[in-house]
């Protein structure tokens, strides 16, 4: 079994800014590009395709993964991990940011802003200065007058649009449930998104149970804000939630309709230890409407969307074998799957970005 440590920098996040594709929809004409990892001797390397051809951003010496990117003008930027460090690359020259994960880049202009953590905190980056955005400001009062904290937080997406900045993530709130401390700590994951630094929540976790989730990706379209997350699949828009049946990743909104990557568990039967599982299939859903992306014979995941004219593009992975937890990276486009990956390594793909060629 491969370093499934690395599926934590899964992003599942798509960022941009107004002024490139990724708000429009434009000529079906456009490069592809997908950032993600692949195994290289003992380790991964982080990586990006453009219209297939393999860039790699490091040399194997250490692990490190790619989690998202953006290009901007003849500019390419890449944000993720090099053993621990959370580091962009703008035209493949990287730039550390410092201990922690990078999670989600955008640019606006000059700008670079960065999404991630540092240590058990949320934070972004703009132009290398972190920002740490703020925890805990649920208002509510317990009865029994326990005080809540947050434990942790993170940031999963980026997004700017204007002036502002928007970034989806979660949040993990603890609670005294009894005087004695080693006796009674309850946690609920919140899903929130910030504004300008503004905290919102979008489910505010119950301490009864594990339901609510992170929000892993965020959208802006004019003046209507899109999130989707949770383990209960839904997204939202401004504040209202929209529930789907699976697993929700990424966000998309072109001319109105919303697009959502992610995962059902609803394909072939098999069992296991704990009894029957179903295959995990990569869908997305079109104003809710699932569509297909793999057939459910082998595990796949759909980490991320992007939409052009008529043409939807989804980044992912893919089993190559069932049951054997070898993936291997990919986009769909309109439900054709294209191989990024070395079929002979290990590798994931996790974001997707449209330029006009």
């Amino acid at each position: 079994m491969k370093k499934n440590l690395l599926l934590i920098v899964l992003v599942l996040s798509f960022c941009s800014c107004q002024k490139e594709i990724s708000h429009e929809v434009v000529s079906t004409e456009v490069d592809v590009y997908v950032a993600g990892l692949e195994e290289k001797g003992s380790g991964y390397v982080a990586k990006y395709w453009k219209n297939g051809q393999a860039i790699e951003l490091t040399d194997g010496t250490t692990d490190a993964a790619a989690s998202s990117i953006f290009v901007s003008g003849h500019d390419i930027y890449v944000c993720g991990s090099i053993d621990g460090n959370a580091v962009y690359w703008k035209n493949g020259n990287a730039v550390t940011l410092g201990d922690g994960n990078a999670t989600s880049i955008a640019v606006s202009g000059n700008d670079v802003y960065v999404a991630g953590g540092i240590g058990p905190h949320a934070v972004y980056w703009k132009n290398s200065n972190p920002t740490y955005l703020p925890e805990n400001t649920r208002s509510e009062v317990y009865w029994d007058n326990y005080p809540i904290s947050s434990k942790s937080s993170g940031a999963n997406s980026i997004f700017i649009s204007g002036s502002d900045i928007y970034i989806a993530g979660g949040e993990e709130i603890t609670r005294m449930i009894s005087p004695y401390p080693n006796l009674g700590v309850a946690f609920a994951i919140s899903a929130v998104y910030w504004k300008n630094g503004n905290e919102i929540y979008l489910i505010k976790g119950s301490y009864a149970s594990s339901l609510a989730d992170d929000a892993y990706s965020i959208f802006v379209a004019g003046q209507d804000v899109y999130a989707c997350g949770a383990l209960e699949a839904r997204y939202w828009k401004n504040g209202n939630p929209v529930p789907i049946s699976g697993t929700a990743k990424s966000i998309f909104v072109a001319e109105g309709d919303v697009y959502v990557a992610g995962t059902q568990p609803d394909g072939e039967p098999f069992q296991t230890y704990n009894g029957t599982r179903y295959r995990t299939v990569a869908k997305y859903w079109k104003n809710g409407n699932p569509v297909k992306l793999s057939d459910g014979t082998k595990d796949a995941y759909a980490t991320s969307i992007a939409v052009s004219g008529n043409d939807v593009y989804v980044a992912g992975y893919e089993e190559k074998t069932a049951g054997a937890n070898d993936w291997i990276a990919v986009y769909w486009k309109n439900g054709n799957q294209v191989i990024l990956g070395d079929v002979s390594k290990y590798s994931e793909a996790h974001n997707i970005f449209l330029a006009k060629k």
